[in-house]
């Protein structure tokens, strides 16, 4: 995700570059024609500029409006998991806490379980959604655990396998009682709900027409606008050419934008800092279970938060 404020001709270039080309050569061509070689069946009408205009805006309008809505759904559902898992974690630590006959060790051993596996659970999603090598589950599984995780297509739903048998083996040994087991498979559950949204994310990008057509119109829009443009002006006809590369910046940086943010898990730049989420929850875990090895804070690096 990017977090710094301000961004350079360098950095922006790359995503316009094509279309100042284009608007460039169509814009040089409309004057030359019009203006040098008093060419005027060249001249295009006005309101085809206007009219074309009109419908490209609303199209990248919607464009842009869907895809931020695909990365704040992405967003959302993190937040979700992120609140689940504390929820879980909490009532894991203060019901067996509360168990005056269970061993201590044995509660221990269950809390700490428990909050190791659920790390290990958000950093397998976190992997599966960017197609990542699940590098770092092997630090939060114990020994017995990681043959099966490693052996599993969806890594991350059996880790949630793995938290509700946990779950039901210490109500079996006394760590848990009432109904106590069945207030964490609930929140497995709601957590299950959230990996299902944001795996349909990941899968289903916009519909192809919205980014193929609207792309092309961008491309089409540059290239009419200067023979729609240039009759209308009577002298210094050579302003078409900048105004036609203004018209084609702004047309193309908003149809990037969209594009840009279209996949909220693509792992680039413009996505949700999953790494620093994970990171955080990861030290929140630990932290409600006691244990004062944390992960330090994560820090933007280079005006972005991975």
């Amino acid at each position: 995700m990017i977090v710094k404020r301000r961004f350079t001709p360098r950095s922006m270039a790359p995503f316009v570059r094509f279309e100042l080309i284009l608007g460039a050569g169509s814009s040089t061509a409309a004057w030359l024609l019009v203006d040098e070689a008093r060419l005027s069946e060249f001249i295009l009408p006005a309101a085809l500029a206007t009219v074309l205009g009109t419908a490209l805006s609303i199209l990248l309008a919607v464009r842009a409006n869907t895809s931020y809505q695909r990365w704040w759904e992405g967003s959302a559902i993190w937040a979700q998991i992120v609140g689940l898992s504390r929820t879980l974690i909490r009532v894991v630590v203060s019901v067996s806490d509360a168990k005056p006959n269970a061993d201590p060790e044995a509660v221990r051993e269950f809390q700490r379980d428990m909050a190791r596996r659920q790390v290990a659970y958000a950093t397998a999603l976190r992997a599966q959604l960017r197609s990542h090598e699940h590098t770092e589950l092997g630090r939060h599984l114990v020994e017995a655990e990681r043959a099966t995780i490693g052996a599993a297509d969806n890594k991350a739903v059996v880790l949630l396998g793995l938290q509700s048998a946990r779950i039901f083996t210490a109500y079996r040994d006394g760590l848990l009682a009432g109904l106590d087991n069945f207030q964490m498979e609930s929140t497995l559950a709601a957590i299950s709900t959230q990996q299902a949204l944001a795996e349909r994310i990941s899968m289903q990008p916009v519909p192809r027409t919205y980014d193929v057509f609207s792309r092309y119109l961008v491309h089409l829009y540059t290239v009419v606008f200067p023979f729609s443009v240039v009759g209308s002006l009577v002298e210094n006809r050579w302003l078409v050419i900048p105004a036609t590369l203004i018209v084609a910046f702004a047309f193309r940086i908003v149809e990037r934008i969209g594009s840009a943010v279209e996949f909220p898990f693509g792992n680039t730049t413009q996505d949700v800092p999953l790494t620093a989420i994970t990171t955080m929850l990861e030290r929140d875990l630990l932290e409600l279970i006691g244990e004062p090895d944390r992960p330090a804070f994560p820090a933007p690096k280079n005006g972005y938060l991975w």
